[in-house]
């Protein structure tokens, strides 16, 4: 396995490595039983300080199981009697929140499954938590994967505090940047084996997914043809994964050699292919995902990064983004004798920036989270952004376009 930082930025190469060696194996995980414990499902609070509420489990005499928590995501106590409770005769698995976006569910999520592979028959369900009140259900690849780990017909996601006669609590196989186990990976090789014995599509050596068939995409995801059309022509098939059932994106990564993407839910299936692939990450920002570099440690793969975006303000997960032929993915493609690129020409970079200031006050309505603030993040932000000004990636706005910043500012304000 090795990590390819000779392609991002010297500060960004330096984060990565750190989080990295931070992110350490575990060799195996904790299972804790309680008898009479309540299941809790998130709720808010006015000072919460993660992102999905307090929720869990808690145990027959009100105290709270620390290993039911997740980090950042769902953790602590509440007073479930004022939310009435809900009595169950069964013995079940908690396996933490039900966050419907895939990148999180294929990591987070699905970490605590592990104990499925135990094939323990005293098992009535395995229990995932929803936020109070919430409708969320299992569909389309996310209910593919319970198939093919064989509990689909187990799977429960409730939104009510349940106390049941036992209940069953996994360690999580993957704690954001902390640590993962190695039951993380025998749940990713049962899932590849199965899914890939039921694959009957062709074999593709080098692999590019893309987005662009998502209409969101279009608005925060600036230039990214460029990436569809410059792999293409370096001999990669373009696939869109939300066009994919979870069988054919297995068997796609479990045969290719060369898998490339954008860092983000879309990259993070990196999980579904093979130690002996290469994974190329297109970066789409200044600082990097933690995901992608965790995904990286799991599948003990070789991962290449590469900075080929231009930065400008500093946005979150939601961009938007502006992609470009750098001059990191210039050098990357010299090295491995691809087909070089070229830059944005200054004319449409111009007509980029619009639509990218557009989406930006569209959608960036809030404050940054204070997170964005820490050093680290500054020093990766500050690098990106003087090498876009370098590379003749900035320009003075118009009277006219300083006009409309001026007027989408004041309407914001009011708002």
């Amino acid at each position: 396995m090795s990590y390819i930082l000779d392609y991002v930025y010297p500060s960004k190469a330096k984060a990565i490595a750190e989080a990295r060696d931070k992110f350490h194996k575990v060799d195996s995980a904790i299972v804790e039983t309680y008898d009479n414990a309540t299941i809790l499902p998130a709720v808010k609070f006015d000072d919460y300080d993660v992102s999905h509420g307090r929720g869990g489990v808690m145990d027959e005499n009100g105290k709270y199981v620390e290993l039911s928590k997740q980090k950042a995501r769902v953790q602590g106590y509440y007073n479930p009697s004022k939310y009435g409770i809900e009595e169950s005769n069964e013995t079940v698995v908690y396996c933490g929140f039900f966050n419907k976006v895939w990148g999180h569910f294929i990591t987070e999520v699905v970490s605590r499954l592990w104990y499925a592979l135990k094939n323990d028959k005293s098992v009535d369900a395995y229990v995932f938590i929803d936020s109070l009140d919430g409708n969320k259900q299992f569909s389309g690849n996310y209910f593919e994967f319970l198939k093919l780990l064989g509990i689909s017909d187990k799977v429960r996601i409730i939104n009510k505090p349940t106390k049941f006669k036992k209940v069953i609590v996994p360690e999580e196989g993957l704690v954001y940047n902390d640590h993962y186990t190695q039951e993380f990976i025998d749940l990713y090789q049962f899932i590849n084996k199965k899914g890939l014995e039921l694959y009957s599509g062709e074999k593709y050596d080098k692999v590019f997914f893309s987005k662009r068939k998502l209409p969101i995409s279009a608005e925060s995801n600036l230039n990214e043809k460029f990436l569809d059309n410059y792999f293409k022509k370096n001999g990669y098939c373009i696939f869109y994964p939300e066009q994919l059932s979870l069988i054919d994106t297995i068997g796609i990564l479990q045969n290719a050699k060369y898998f490339a993407g954008i860092a983000s839910s879309l990259l993070h299936n990196q999980l579904f292919g093979t130690q002996n692939q290469t994974t190329i990450c297109i970066e789409k920002q200044a600082f990097y995902n933690p995901y992608q570099v965790m995904i990286a440690k799991v599948t003990d793969c070789k991962t290449v990064f590469i900075d080929a975006c231009r930065s400008i303000f500093t946005v979150g997960s939601a961009g938007p983004f502006i992609f470009d032929y750098t001059n990191f993915l210039n050098q990357y493609a010299r090295d491995n004798g691809m087909k070089l690129g070229k830059p944005l020409s200054e004319w449409k970079f111009k007509r980029i920036f619009k639509r990218y200031l557009a989406y930006y006050f569209d959608f960036n309505v809030e404050l940054p989270p204070d997170w964005m603030y820490r050093q680290y993040i500054i020093d990766m932000t500050r690098e990106a952004y003087n090498d876009t000004v370098k590379s003749k990636k900035a320009f003075r706005m118009s009277l006219y376009n300083r006009m409309v910043f001026k007027i989408k500012k004041m309407m914001i304000s009011k708002n």
